[in-house]
C-alpha cells in the first residue's frame, strides 16, 4: 500500500510560482505567458484555498466575492492590483517595465504566504532556500 502524499493549496502554489520563476518567461520575451501562468497559479490556489470558482471569473468578479470571504481581507486589495496588471499585459497588449515583471512574483508569493494556514510549516520565499 502506497501512502496518499497530500499536497496543501499554498505548498502547491509557492512550488508552482518556483517553477514558474525557473522557466524565465519574461526573460525570453514570453511576457504574455508568464503573465497567464502566474494568474493561472494564483486563481487555480484561490478555487483550492477559498473555494471560489476564480479560473471562471473576471478580475472584478473574483475580488467582489472576496470581499465577501474575511480571511481574504489582508489581500484583496493586493490581489486586486495583482491581476488588474495581468489583465493588461494579457489583454491590452500592455508591455511592462523588467521592474513589474519581477514584481508580480513578488506579489503572488505574498497573496500565497499572507493566506496560508497559520501552522507555521508554509515555505516562504528565500527562507533557506525552500519554496
Amino acid at each position: 500500500i502506497k501512502p496518499v502524499v497530500r499536497i496543501l493549496p499554498h505548498e502547491a502554489a509557492l512550488n508552482a510560482l518556483h517553477d514558474l520563476e525557473q522557466e524565465q518567461l519574461w526573460q525570453k520575451g514570453l511576457i504574455k505567458e508568464y503573465h497567464s501562468g502566474i494568474t493561472e497559479i494564483i486563481r487555480r490556489y484561490f478555487e483550492k484555498r477559498f473555494g471560489m470558482p476564480a479560473m471562471e471569473m473576471t478580475t472584478s468578479e473574483a475580488v467582489e466575492l472576496m470581499r465577501q470571504r474575511p480571511e481574504t481581507e489582508p489581500i484583496r486589495d493586493l490581489t486586486y492590483g495583482f491581476l488588474s496588471n495581468a489583465d493588461m499585459v494579457k489583454f491590452a497588449r500592455f508591455t511592462p517595465m523588467n521592474s513589474v515583471n519581477e514584481e508580480m512574483m513578488n506579489q503572488a508569493y505574498e497573496i500565497v504566504n499572507k493566506t496560508a494556514p497559520a501552522n507555521g510549516n508554509e515555505a516562504k520565499k528565500g527562507e533557506d532556500g525552500v519554496q
